[in-house]
């Protein structure tokens, strides 16, 4: 599929698709897994047309990205500024810094050049000594190139110009555009040659505009690390090595700039969460000791999800972020769970340590049936590989992990701490 729509359509004209459909895995000559048969793809496909920027991804994927801020990259540098050639000079300072940050993949740099275009240049030292000023000189050469309307014919209700310009024979080569004479104020006629320059010149295909001011951009993947870290390591040496001229600036964006806005979102949303749950706590118990012992779970889950995280080699990103308010829920239940169980025990006459022996043996299997549920419901998305696994693992190894250690941390330390601040109340009351 060559080309977009003209209307409704983020791609450029000369954009390609070319959509492969796999057969089954099991047919597949070599157990390899997707992100590798796209290398070995795009590294073929490279060799044959060294020009092109090819870059591997998925339907859906390719429209999100494309929607989300116009670029079809995991990760892209948007470069602000006025000047084209200004623009294409950075641009090229900033491919090369990116080059040595570690972590880059499919580095690219949008080839937005390429399109031939004829360049007339008026020399205006020669054009003044004919009398002759540059806007008599451009309007001989658009009448005679591109056409000039000199009259109307009208048919009923239809109308229609009627251009002039010069003969195919005139103005097909540089030779012959430089020939056309051009009448100076005297009566004289000269060359096109004699007051201006005309040369064959590579221009821009398209100009890409965003805030009202032009942008250039490059593209890049992250593989081996997390992209914030890779982002803050970028940003660093670009601030070291490529001096920026007053003006431009640059901004990152693709899919990495939905990232940030989700995890600005979710900075806000957690907390407020907490406050909220903690608020119904304290109505649900009447008391701010027993609705911090159970937002105590909150860290112990939290233990759980980072070690998960860590030992699985992924990062924190908007999916894991989601798993971590998943396990909060979850812990805190186990949390009301226990509590709950450990007052009846006080409320029937039970001192606090028999209260805290039977609660903790007593609510053994109610937690851990709540955990075990959730744990193997979450099994297949944590060894998941396929299409979706980029979403469905971090969630799931967030949550698993954040079970097993909220889990042994509700039963063990949960009962010691309930047992603590009601032994320190129960001093303060005697005396």
């Amino acid at each position: 599929m060559i080309g977009r729509a003209e209307k409704g359509e983020t791609a450029d004209v000369n954009y390609m698709e070319i959509l492969v459909d796999l057969k089954p895995r099991e047919q597949w000559p070599q157990a390899i897994s997707f992100p590798e048969l796209t290398q070995e793809m795009q590294a073929a496909l490279e060799k044959r047309v060294p020009t092109a920027v090819i870059a591997a991804t998925q339907p859906i994927q390719m429209r999100v990205e494309e929607l989300i801020s116009g670029v079809r990259a995991t990760l892209a540098l948007k470069l602000y500024g006025e000047d084209l050639a200004t623009l294409d000079r950075l641009s090229a300072e900033l491919k090369s810094t990116l080059e040595k940050v570690p972590g880059v993949a499919d580095l690219s740099l949008e080839a937005n050049k390429g399109k031939p275009q004829m360049v007339v240049k008026v020399n205006r030292e020669a054009a003044a000594r004919l009398g002759l000023n540059a806007d008599d000189i451009l309007e001989v050469v658009q009448a005679g190139i591109g056409g000039k309307a000199v009259s109307t014919l009208i048919d009923g209700v239809k109308r229609f110009d009627i251009q002039v310009w010069l003969a195919p024979d005139f103005r097909n080569s540089v030779e012959a555009i430089g020939n056309i004479p051009i009448r100076t104020r005297a009566g004289a006629l000269v060359p096109l040659s004699a007051v201006a320059t005309v040369e064959l010149d590579e221009g821009y295909s398209f100009v890409r505009r965003e805030q009202l001011q032009r942008y250039a951009v490059i593209q890049m993947d992250v593989k081996g690390r997390d992209v914030d870290s890779f982002v803050k390591e970028a940003q660093a040496r670009i601030q070291r090595e490529v001096k920026m001229p007053a003006g431009y600036w640059v901004e990152w964006g693709g899919a990495f700039e939905n990232q940030q806005r989700a995890m600005a979102k979710l900075a806000v949303i957690v907390p407020l969460t907490i406050g909220l749950i903690f608020i119904l706590l304290y109505t649900a118990f009447n008391s701010l000791t027993y609705a911090t012992l159970i937002i105590a779970n909150v860290p112990f889950a939290t233990i759980g999800g980072v070690i998960g995280l860590f030992v699985t080699g992924q990062y924190l990103s908007v999916p894991s972020a989601i798993g971590f308010i998943a396990v909060f829920g979850v812990a805190m239940l186990n949390g009301i769970v226990l509590v709950s169980f450990l007052n009846d025990q006080r409320r029937q006459g039970l001192s606090i340590r028999e209260a805290v022996k039977q609660g903790a043996a007593l609510r053994l299997r109610p937690v851990l049936m709540t955990a075990s549920i959730a744990i193997f419901g979450l099994v297949p998305m944590l060894l998941s590989s396929g299409v979706g696994a980029e979403t469905q693992r971090p969630l799931a190894t967030v949550v698993v992990g954040g079970l097993f250690t909220s889990t042994a941390l509700t039963l063990l330390l949960l009962p010691l701490m309930y047992e603590w601040v009601e032994q320190r109340r129960e001093r303060k009351q005697a005396k």
